[in-house]
């Protein structure tokens, strides 16, 4: 079966109206919305149910974790619900009565819906997972092929996903707003996908490639459709994921051929922000666009004067006022993110429940800080078991991991415990957003290496990099020669 997934189902008896018995099809007669359902090991008592800033709803769970609530008043369209550290989409419209049910342990993987509306947002979970582990197995695969056979393997995919809807829209009666977002779930992932395979194509082939003779003629034809203003799919993951790569390759096709090009190029990054201001007229996201762009700027940057440059032209641009203050203060934390520099000290939580600082876990020459969140759970395995072999060879460096979680305590000391880890290398953060941003966690593979001083080594190691390994040889060298001429002296 090319889509396949383990499905729930769920009954809740306490449901004074039918829900088995409505579809997708059923004659829409109410204009409020019934949703519910149950969470299975709940890492909360309650869900958020929110869209931007115009609406947040908090619902909360009752002593069997079920939940059901009535929503009047609310613009049709794609919602998010998050019960922390995780969250989803949801299609609501008028008349819909859907229930959910999900286990934590397998968050995407279990979530079911049941009821009036069911039908279009199990659909739009399906495309969900399936996108990801199409792009999953491209990524492993690094672009080789030519520009010929990966558009005809990739249009055969899609052709898969167009007999799914078709057969979909064909066998029930769906809404103009929820059949544009089932077909929209799968077409932009596809047209991302090209647009990564060029921008991947390109960066290999800087000074000799012309896209015109290269790819087919047909190729970028998707573009001609595209709307960069479309209120419906401004939430849904596929358009946001096909806009970042669009204009990275716009902005890259205007500087590909100097011999100086860099994608972290000052005149690069501001070329991308006014191509995107340019382009895009709807607030929401225009600024979520500008804020990526600048985000990633600012992270891979080591200079702090472009980067407030960057961060000064981001500024004139945006009407976010909320992302501005978020992106000063990033500059401003990673600029005190320097080599020699001490670490910000944070309030940490061990394995047994003391209290304890960041400061005072640096007993060995060299110290890896390493992060994870029980939300990626292929990631925190495989981080713990890179640095577990690590310490066996390195035992002059300690590797202690921390949970970036917020309110999820209960669940990081049963992971830890069922994970048999050495837990007293296990800390989670008291405050998790403070210390996040102060340590300007962003991305997962994310290591901070310091002395036994406190000092910075680097603050932006990869745990997963080529090279993570000659860097850790290398500090051991130089932390063990400190060591001998302090002994000396």
């Amino acid at each position: 079966m090319y889509f396949f997934r383990i499905k729930y189902f769920i009954y809740i008896s306490t449901i004074g109206f039918c829900l088995s018995s409505c579809d997708s099809s059923t004659e829409v007669t109410n204009e409020h919305i019934y949703f519910g359902g149950e969470i299975v090991n709940p890492n909360a008592d309650y869900i958020v149910l929110f869209k931007d800033e115009d609406f947040q709803d908090t619902i909360y769970l009752d002593k069997n974790n079920r939940f059901l609530h009535k929503i009047e008043d609310i613009k049709e369209g794609l919602y998010s619900f998050r019960h922390n550290p995780e969250y989803q989409l949801i299609l609501l419209e008028k008349g819909d009565s859907i229930l959910m049910r999900l286990n934590t342990l397998e968050f995407d993987e279990s979530l079911v819906f049941t009821g009036r509306g069911a039908r279009k947002n199990n659909f739009l979970i399906d495309m969900f997972l399936q996108n990801e582990i199409e792009r999953n197995q491209l990524q492993k695969r690094k672009f080789k092929k030519s520009p010929k056979f990966f558009k005809k393997e990739q249009d055969s995919l899609l052709d898969l996903r167009v007999k799914r809807f078709d057969h979909l829209t064909n066998k029930y009666e769906l809404s103009d707003l929820s059949k544009k977002l089932c077909r929209s779930s799968f077409e932009y992932d596809f047209f991302s996908r090209y647009e990564l395979y060029l921008y991947k194509y390109q960066y290999h082939r800087i000074k000799n490639l012309d896209p015109a003779k290269e790819f087919s003629q047909g190729f970028f034809d998707y573009r001609k459709e595209v709307n960069f203003n479309d209120d419906d799919l401004m939430r849904l993951y596929s358009y946001n994921r096909f806009l970042n790569h669009y204009f990275t390759n716009s902005s890259y096709t205007k500087y590909m051929n100097k011999k100086s090009f860099s994608k972290s190029k000052v005149e690069y990054t501001m070329y991308k922000l006014d191509l995107v201001d340019s382009l895009i007229n709807h607030s929401y996201i225009k600024n979520n666009l500008l804020r990526g762009i600048t985000t990633n700027f600012i992270l891979d940057n080591k200079n702090d004067y472009t980067s407030q440059k960057v961060l000064n032209h981001y500024l004139s641009i945006s009407t976010d006022k909320k992302v501005q203050k978020e992106l000063v203060k990033l500059a401003k934390a990673t600029a005190r993110l320097k080599p020699n520099n001490i670490i910000p000290d944070q309030d940490l939580i061990s394995s047994n429940g003391e209290m304890a600082k960041l400061s005072s876990l640096f007993e060995k020459p060299v110290t890896a800080l390493y992060f994870w969140s029980i939300e990626r759970k292929d990631h925190y395995i495989e981080a713990h078991k890179k640095t577990d072999h690590l310490s066996k060879i390195y035992p002059e460096i300690d590797f202690i991991a921390i949970n970036t979680d917020d309110e999820q305590t209960d669940n990081w000391l049963k992971t830890i415990k069922r994970h048999n880890y050495d837990l007293s290398n296990e800390y989670e953060f008291k405050f998790p957003k403070c210390s996040s941003d102060e340590l300007v966690i962003h991305y997962s593979n994310k290591v901070i290496l310091v002395n036994q001083e406190g000092k910075i080594i680097n603050p932006n190691a990869d745990l997963f990099s080529s090279i993570f390994e000659k860097q850790l040889m290398s500090y051991s060298r130089m932390a063990s020669i400190e060591k001998q001429k302090t002994v000396l002296d």
